[in-house]
């Protein structure tokens, strides 16, 4: 029976460690962040260029980069950097998986990011 190397480095019963939770809702409240100011950039020059409602544009743009994010997986950027490198070397793209260092995986952006952001989006678009 060998024994165990470090009690501060066991994981919990899903393989996970509590730093990795944090580091990805950290993670997904600054997509959040910067997501829910993007939408309030662009809208504010839609509302600037065409005027009309300003809240319901912001729901609109607020779909809009919630289903990008969706479709992207929310690694379009972070993976779009090895590219290069990865065909150069006969490799196949980088898949956001739970092993690559990040926080959040694809279903992890889709329930904290994307989800909230539609919803957030589909409620102001209603309210406008």
């Amino acid at each position: 029976m060998q024994p165990q190397a470090d009690d501060s480095r066991r994981h919990s019963h899903y393989g996970r460690t509590m730093g990795d939770v944090v580091r990805g809702l950290r993670q997904a409240l600054v997509m959040l962040i910067f997501s829910a100011v993007a939408a309030l950039v662009v809208a504010g020059l839609w509302w600037a260029l065409q005027g009309g409602g300003f809240r319901s544009k912001v729901g609109i743009v607020s779909m809009v980069i919630a289903g990008l994010i969706n479709l992207t997986g929310g690694t379009a950027f972070s993976r779009a950097a090895d590219y290069e490198a990865r065909a150069f070397l006969g490799m196949a793209a980088d898949r956001d998986e739970p092993d690559t260092g990040e926080g959040l995986t694809g279903l992890g952006i889709f329930l904290f990011v994307s989800l909230p952001l539609f919803i957030a989006g589909g409620a102001l678009y209603g309210s406008g």
